[in-house]
């Protein structure tokens, strides 16, 4: 699919406050409403959430808090992991674009060196086993200047820079449009690698921590359900997100 002919975008919603995007698209799905490509931004949300029940919190007005709704034929062609691995590599091209060099820490967390800058929760509904929906919520801290925690950042704090959010909406939108084509099965070794490519930590010794205790190890890839897969002593374990931690 030519990025020019892409619907992603073509439907926008500008929030002033919600709970939380994805619950907002989720509705409008549910009322007929969205389609395949619409986005939903807010310039706060109330109760946004992280990956396994975490909490995002932000600045109201300060950063980039959206969701976008899939719902393409395409996706019941293809496996869930595919749009973790397009959307964390559409959030590092577009963060290149403006002179931040940022990697993916497993398994959808957007850093820069040990800070993390945005944050990704995608939810899928399915028909059986098909996947048929997927809404894909974005935190990415842009103007916020101080943060509770202190492995987090902002692109200001990057750059000196006050960025418009709508228009940093556009760009990640057009970026996400660029990286559309590899959403799909003759593509997902392209995918794969682009996003191994980006990957926080790949080829790297590292200590990590699992409920036996902490180990060094190093990280060599991912496997095609999307587990983390690391070589240590010689051995090679595949790990589902929350079974490790990074030290």
């Amino acid at each position: 699919m030519s990025h020019s002919s892409s619907l992603l975008g073509s439907h926008k919603i500008i929030l002033s406050d919600v709970d939380s995007t994805n619950n907002f698209a989720a509705k409008l799905m549910n009322e007929g409403l969205g389609g395949h490509g619409s986005v939903i931004m807010a310039e706060n949300q109330s109760n946004g959430r992280g990956q396994k029940g975490s909490i995002w919190q932000s600045e109201p007005k300060m950063n980039l808090l959206f969701s976008i709704i899939l719902c393409s034929e395409q996706l019941s062609k293809i496996k869930p992991i595919y749009i973790n691995w397009i959307v964390s590599i559409s959030l590092v091209d577009f963060l290149r674009v403006y002179d931040i060099s940022a990697f993916i820490k497993w398994p959808n967390d957007i850093m820069i060196g040990e800070k993390k800058i945005a944050g990704i929760l995608i939810e899928n509904k399915y028909h059986g086993s098909e996947l048929k929906q997927a809404i894909v919520g974005v935190g990415l801290n842009v103007n916020q200047n101080s943060f509770e925690l202190s492995k987090a950042t902002s692109m200001k704090i990057q750059t000196g820079i006050t960025y418009p959010l709508e228009e940093l909406l556009n760009d990640f939108v057009f970026s996400f449009r660029k990286n559309e084509y590899l959403l799909s099965i003759k593509h997902k070794n392209d995918l794969k690698n682009k996003y191994l490519e980006c990957l926080f930590g790949l080829n790297k010794q590292r200590f990590f921590k699992v409920k036996s205790g902490k180990f060094e190890g190093e990280i060599v890839g991912v496997d095609d359900s999307g587990q983390l897969l690391i070589k240590s002593q010689g051995k090679q374990t595949a790990y589902q997100n929350k079974q490790i931690q990074f030290l």
